[in-house]
This record gives structure tokens, C-alpha cells and sequence, in this order.
């Protein structure tokens, strides 16, 4: 009887063994079955516009398996997109405090959480969680990225500067362009003269292609009487962004004009001309000649500019030369009547468009309303442009 024992131990071990591994098999079955179960309920509750109800199922099922973690980011993601960021921010929130997250699951959450806030408009509370991803030493570059973006909302322009000169030289160089414009934005709010052109020279040093500081210095040198240094920066501004100067033909003539230099007024019109400028400035140098008495050079200018790159504005200016010549009569009036509906014409159209998204506008601005580019707004080139 003892023997028979002794061989039945084996078998009843076996057993043992296999109706454990079927109890585990089947809770881990019966678990599947809840979390799958769960989860499309969850989305049921999104489908049925339950998003309240969705997030607190989503949030409990948490405690049932960890590895959920990449889902509920996804769905906070979701809820930030659609709008919904309380939604979102209490899944991060949730996310942030389990205890058992890895440190570098932690930070994710952290960067959600950072972009929750940010997109709810609680720019103190986003800037304090990027600020603590940033000095981390293996940090990505959003967290400096999204407080770049945070700056510039606030106007806080030297916060933004200092983050910038903070990063990698290779990664300083593609926000220089960014940088420029945030020394131009603080020259704006500075009182003092001379502490303004500091900062305009601290832009162009930054930018040297920065086009604005140009621009802005030589009216600056213009006010106070420097019409050397006034011009120094207009032809700069040639060789830097030659799309501005159209906008700096006011601070040009008036600076010749003051110095009684209309030699040199011709002639940097001239090279402009040569450099790429458009219609606008064609059509000063030809009204330049005009008032010298070179009516002929004058239409030749404009109508060489018409043959090459034909614009209404130009067009405009040819019918203005060949009314003012005409005879008074039938056909002097249809003239003068055409010349005006090509007038009201170019009113109406936009005079400028951001070269990033196409956002149209009639006046210049440094930083496009639509896409939040900056430098990117320039005059239309083409038939109803330069």
C-alpha cells in the first residue's frame, strides 16, 4: 500500500501543477476579457459624447495593468486636440501621480502635462514644468521649444533670448532669424534712444540678414540727424533683403533730400533696381527722372519694367505719364477713367502675404497673425504686386 502511495506522489504533483497553471491561464483570461470589455465601453462613453464618464473608466483601469500608460497618453493627446484640456489634464495628473512609473515615463507625462497647460492658456504653470524638464540633462528640445513659444505670448522677449543663447551652437543657428526679432521687440518697448540702437545692433549681429533692425536703424540715424550712418544702413539693406526696400523709399528720399544729394538718390535706386527691387521702386526713380526733366528716360524705365515683369502698378503709372502728356479730349478722359479703375483696383488687393502660410494683408507685419512666423510677410510679387 505504501508503494502504491509512492508512485501515485508523481501524478498527483502533475496535476497539481497543470490545475495551477489553468487557474493562472484562466485569470489572466478572465482579465483580458475585463480590459477589453472595459476599454470599449470607454470608447462607447467617447462615441456617445460621455467623455466625463470615458476618462474616469480609462483612469481606473490604470490600476489594472501598467502597461495602459502609452493608451492614456494618447487619449489625453486626444482630448487636447479636440479641445477638451480639463479632460486631458486630469488623465496626466492621474498618470503623474502612480508611484510606480519609470522616471523617464514620468517625464512624458510631465511634457503632456506641460502642452495641457500651455494649450489652456495657464502659461506660469507650463512654464514651471518646462522649466524643470529643461534642466534635466538628457531633456529634448521641446521643453525649450515650448518655452520659447510661451515667451513670446507673454512679450517676456529676453526670457526668450536667454533660452535661445542657452541652447546647442547647431540648434542657435536655425532660431537666429527668431532671435533677431525678439532684440527688434525689445528696442520697441526700450525709452532710451541710444539703448534702442544697441539693441538694433544686437539684432543684426545675431541676424545680419535681419532686415527689419536694418530697416528700423535707418529711420533711428535719420531721426537723429546722421544721414551718413542713415545711408550706410539703406544700402545694407540691399544687400541683406532687398523685398524691404520698397517699405524704406520714404527714409530714402527723404535722407537725400537733406543732404541735397539727388546724384546719389538716382543712383541707389538704380542699383536696388539692379539688386531685384520691384515696381515700386521703378516707379520712384522714373517720377525722380520725371522731376529732372528725363520724361523719356522715365517711360523707357517703366516700360522696360513692363516688358520683363508686368504688374498693374507699373501699368498704372504708364497711363498716368501718357495722361499727363495727352491732349485734352475724348481720349485724354477714357485714359484718365482706365487710370483710375486700375487705381481702385490695386487699393482693394492685399499688398503683402506671409511666404509660410499665404496669410494676406495690406500693411507689414513682422510676425504673421495667421501662423505665428516671424520676417515672413512680404509684397506680393507678380501682376498685382511688385
Amino acid at each position: 500500500m505504501l508503494e502504491i502511495l509512492f508512485l501515485l506522489l508523481p501524478i498527483a504533483a502533475g496535476y497539481g501543477w497543470y490545475m495551477g497553471r489553468r487557474s493562472v491561464r484562466h485569470k489572466q483570461s478572465s482579465d483580458r476579457k475585463k480590459l477589453s470589455r472595459d476599454y470599449f465601453t470607454g470608447l462607447n462613453f467617447l462615441l456617445s459624447n460621455e467623455s466625463d464618464k470615458a476618462v474616469d473608466l480609462f483612469i481606473s483601469m490604470l490600476d489594472v495593468d501598467d502597461e495602459t500608460i502609452d493608451t492614456h497618453l494618447s487619449l489625453g493627446s486626444l482630448f487636447r486636440k479636440r479641445g477638451e484640456v480639463d479632460r486631458s489634464i486630469r488623465i496626466h495628473q492621474n498618470l503623474i501621480a502612480r508611484p510606480s512609473l519609470t522616471t523617464e515615463q514620468r517625464d512624458i507625462a510631465m511634457m503632456e502635462l506641460g502642452k495641457d497647460y500651455l494649450a489652456a492658456g495657464f502659461y506660469d504653470r507650463a512654464e514651471e514644468i518646462f522649466l524643470n524638464l529643461v534642466k534635466q540633462d538628457d531633456h529634448s528640445e521641446a521643453a525649450e521649444t515650448h518655452l520659447i513659444d510661451i515667451y513670446q505670448v507673454t512679450k517676456e522677449w529676453q526670457k526668450a533670448i536667454n533660452i535661445i543663447k542657452s541652447l546647442k551652437r547647431k540648434r542657435q543657428q536655425c532660431l537666429k532669424h527668431n532671435c533677431a526679432h525678439f532684440y527688434c521687440e525689445l528696442a520697441n518697448e526700450e525709452p532710451d534712444e541710444s539703448a534702442q540702437i544697441k539693441l538694433l545692433q544686437a539684432a543684426i549681429k545675431q541676424d545680419p540678414f535681419c532686415g527689419r533692425a536694418i530697416l528700423t536703424l535707418a529711420q533711428k540715424f535719420l531721426d537723429l540727424g546722421e544721414p551718413s550712418r542713415c545711408k550706410d544702413m539703406l544700402y545694407k539693406l540691399i544687400e541683406a533683403d532687398i523685398e524691404l526696400v520698397p517699405d524704406a523709399l520714404a527714409t530714402c528720399r527723404q535722407v537725400f533730400q537733406d543732404s541735397h544729394d539727388a546724384t546719389g538718390y538716382c543712383d541707389y535706386l538704380r542699383q536696388a533696381l539692379q539688386h531685384g527691387a520691384g515696381a515700386s521702386v521703378a516707379i520712384t526713380l522714373a517720377q525722380h527722372l520725371i522731376d529732372q526733366g528725363e520724361t523719356k528716360a522715365a517711360e523707357k524705365l517703366v516700360l522696360d519694367g513692363l516688358y520683363r515683369h508686368p504688374t498693374m502698378k507699373s501699368f498704372q503709372h504708364l497711363m498716368q505719364m501718357q495722361v499727363q502728356q495727352a491732349e485734352d479730349g475724348q481720349a485724354k478722359e477714357s485714359l484718365t477713367m482706365l487710370e483710375k479703375l486700375v487705381e481702385q483696383q490695386i487699393k482693394f488687393r492685399p499688398g503683402y502675404r506671409c511666404g509660410e502660410c499665404g496669410f494676406p494683408s495690406h500693411s507689414l507685419y513682422w510676425h504673421c497673425p495667421s501662423c505665428k512666423s516671424w520676417g515672413s510677410i512680404k509684397r506680393i510679387r507678380g501682376l498685382d504686386g511688385e
